[in-house]
């Protein structure tokens, strides 16, 4: 196909312009564009006026929040970067918990384009989350004491004061006994129950045999843990091991 530009040009231009929605919201102009971010939802960006020339571009935190919804955390290394990135190819003030940079008015056109591309950027970090079970943790954890020359059974009976128990791991090479839980959670309130029966099981077996060591070890990576659930298993395991920090665990079994 020859002259792409005659063909092309004139009726691309006419099909976005046509897509954009312009609205007043207030005393800001709210712009829909007709692309989408990753859950579908059209991006949408507000644009407010800060003095004659200057004007500042923001999504107003929505991308933040639709990736706070979807158990997104912001905060982990790799997604971390892949905001900075964002931020440093589209020149932007801010790109987590915000999207946004001030432009002027002859800007306003490139600079609209840049912060819906940046906003659609950020918004597939959604697709970073794997589909994760606590069988695939549990999996992991194994893994990493076998990859590190420790031995162990999976899903021993331990017995308890009142009751029988099943633990994920009992660790061979000590003279007492070393039991290891491990926790993934797609919640925090999910993580805060599962931390109550694992807190529970470990005072259960204290009370039989008070110098049985246990350890908790909890999925703060590719899961959801919370404040609540990580002081619970603080405090009712002999060590507690956020994932991130797995290898407190090799430390925590060579003491």
């Amino acid at each position: 196909m020859k002259d792409c530009t005659d063909i092309l040009g004139s009726r691309l231009t006419d099909g976005f312009s046509n897509g954009v929605s312009i609205q007043q919201d207030e005393d800001d102009c709210k712009v829909v564009f007709p692309l989408e971010r990753s859950d579908g939802d059209s991006v949408v960006l507000w644009v407010e006026q800060q003095n004659d020339d200057k004007f500042k571009i923001t999504d107003a935190g929505e991308t933040y929040g639709m990736l706070y919804l979807s158990n997104i955390n912001v905060d982990l290394e790799k997604r971390e970067n892949r905001i900075q990135t964002v931020k440093e190819q589209y020149d932007l003030d801010e790109a987590k918990k915000e999207i946004s940079t001030s432009v002027n008015r002859s800007e306003l056109g490139t600079r609209l384009l840049d912060v819906a591309q940046a906003v659609q950027s950020v918004s597939y970090l959604t697709y970073t989350r794997r589909q994760y079970t606590q069988t695939d943790f549990r999996s992991d954890v194994g893994a990493y004491l076998a990859d590190n020359g420790f031995r162990y059974d999976s899903n021993p009976e331990v017995t308890g004061r009142s009751e029988t128990h099943r633990v994920d791991f009992s660790v061979h090479g000590s003279e007492q006994p070393i039991y290891i839980e491990s926790l993934h959670a797609e919640d925090t309130t999910t993580a805060r129950a599962m931390a109550r029966t694992v807190g529970y099981k470990w005072s259960d077996i204290h009370l039989e045999n008070a110098q049985a060591q246990t350890i908790s070890v909890a999925d703060d990576e590719s899961g959801e843990l919370g404040s609540d659930a990580a002081n619970i298993l603080e405090t009712h395991s002999d060590v507690y091991i956020p994932w991130s920090k797995k290898d407190g665990l090799h430390q925590a079994l060579t003491a």
